[in-house]
């Protein structure tokens, strides 16, 4: 049998003073009386407050944020802005139009016409009736038979002319034409202004006319002598059967005529508004490679055969 153990272990050797000196707390724990003290701890005094504001700068560190020295004062609201002004779009469109032209020229216009009309020495009447005169009587003589400038020659005249034309194979309506010095458009014809190709041609001759081969050597033969030595286009140059060729150079094209007898200014102006008004109408045409133009402008290069001096009386 195994002895009997006590209620409670026995207690270390060691233990057994240190805990019979233990009390039981009955009571809040306050000093034992010969601990206290008869007078009462004075409180640390406090420093003196101070009498001016320390500067800041003084003696703080860096590190720490600067204290306040004044209280923040509100942020003022921002000013009030005036509306700003409307935003001009630029427009597209002009200033001013050719019908405000017109308006604000008109008056300068009508006065300037005014006075050239009913001007007492120099208006425009003194000028255009004579001109209107003449230009009918050259159209009335050109093409009106009965409208002849000069009679019939006299007898010794006659004789004369018709020994030469016997003598040189010509008839006496020739020598009358050379004699009165007359010019005649008899053949036209429209040559490309880069290579001297035919584009277009009119003769008075019906069997010349209905055919494009019968003229081709004619052309050929005279867009030889057309240019001179620096490659530019002749004005004029004679042939050797007393007729002439009068060439007027545009910008796509060349008009040619073959003259017979003695020309004038007056066919060199006639050319020069047929040419202007073939490039103007055709324009479009010429600037369009390959464009066949032959019979469409046979019709403007016939009124160039109706240039002609005012019919004699031979």
């Amino acid at each position: 049998m195994s002895l009997t153990l006590t209620p409670l272990p026995s207690p270390h050797p060691g233990i057994a003073p240190a805990s019979a000196g233990v009390k039981t707390w009955n009571v809040l724990p306050f000093p034992q009386p010969h601990n206290v003290s008869t007078s009462a701890p004075q409180p640390t005094p406090l420093p003196a407050w101070p009498s001016a504001n320390p500067s800041a700068a003084a003696g703080f560190p860096k590190t720490w944020p600067s204290p306040l020295s004044v209280l923040p004062s509100a942020t003022p609201p921002p000013p009030i802005e005036s509306p700003a002004p409307p935003v001009t779009i630029p427009s597209n469109e002009p200033d001013f139009t050719d019908d405000d032209l017109r308006v604000a020229f008109s008056p300068i216009v009508e006065e300037a016409v005014r006075k050239a009309v009913y001007a007492k020495e120099n208006g425009i009447d003194t000028y255009l009736e004579p001109m209107l005169r003449a230009t009918i009587r050259r159209a009335l003589a050109e093409y009106a038979p009965a409208s002849r400038p000069f009679q019939q020659p006299g007898a010794m005249d006659r004789f004369i002319w018709h020994v030469q034309a016997l003598f040189t194979s010509r008839t006496y309506e020739d020598i009358f034409f050379e004699k009165t010095r007359r010019f005649q458009v008899e053949e036209v014809f429209l040559l490309d202004a880069a290579s001297l190709a035919l584009v277009s041609y009119a003769s008075c001759d019906p069997a010349r006319h209905s055919a494009a081969r019968r003229v081709s050597g004619t052309v050929q033969r005279l867009a030889l002598q057309l240019r001179d030595d620096d490659k530019k286009i002749r004005t004029t140059f004679e042939l050797t059967d007393k007729r002439s060729v009068i060439s007027r150079e545009g910008s796509h094209v060349v008009l040619m005529a073959l003259v017979r007898g003695t020309p004038g200014e007056l066919l060199f102006a006639d050319l020069e508004f047929a040419l202007r008004r073939i490039e103007d109408h055709f324009r479009a045409q010429f600037q369009q490679q390959g464009s066949n133009l032959l019979f469409a402008l046979q019709p403007f290069l016939e009124d160039c055969l109706l240039i002609q001096s005012p019919a004699s009386a031979a």
